[in-house]
């Protein structure tokens, strides 16, 4: 399985964001913020929806600096591809989950950090 992250699993519908947003399920693990949606596909296509849906979020608040936040959610963005695999439980019980990663640190933090947070945080949603 190539380790790629499609155009379809990025979430880009306003209205995907706000239902999510408003989810009462997160997990917190330093740097990063998780909030969760799970939806059950067995009402529309399966082939049609994918088995996950991501968001990446760094707040102006955080890090002023366009440069620091780019380069964060660069990192952030690999972390979560790399270890994308890790949702393959989902694709089985034919459910769709929608994720929303929200960096919360005041400074850029290293690779490895961001690696490990992103792969508690998926671990957890089991």
């Amino acid at each position: 399985m190539p380790l790629t992250l499609k155009k379809k699993n990025i979430i880009h519908l306003e209205n995907e964001v706000n239902s999510l947003l408003k989810s009462e399920l997160s997990r917190f693990h330093y740097p990063l913020k998780l909030i969760y949606q799970v939806e059950d596909r067995t009402l529309n296509n399966i082939n049609e929806n994918p088995n996950f849906k991501v968001i990446f979020i760094i707040p102006k608040r955080y890090l002023k600096k366009a440069c620091k936040r780019n380069l964060a959610k660069r990192r952030l963005k690999e972390a979560f591809r790399i270890n994308q695999n890790l949702l393959k439980h989902f694709k089985e019980s034919g459910k769709t989950v929608y994720l929303a990663f929200i960096y919360v640190s005041a400074e850029v933090v290293s690779f490895k950090q961001l690696k490990s947070s992103v792969v508690k945080l998926i671990t957890d949603l089991k």
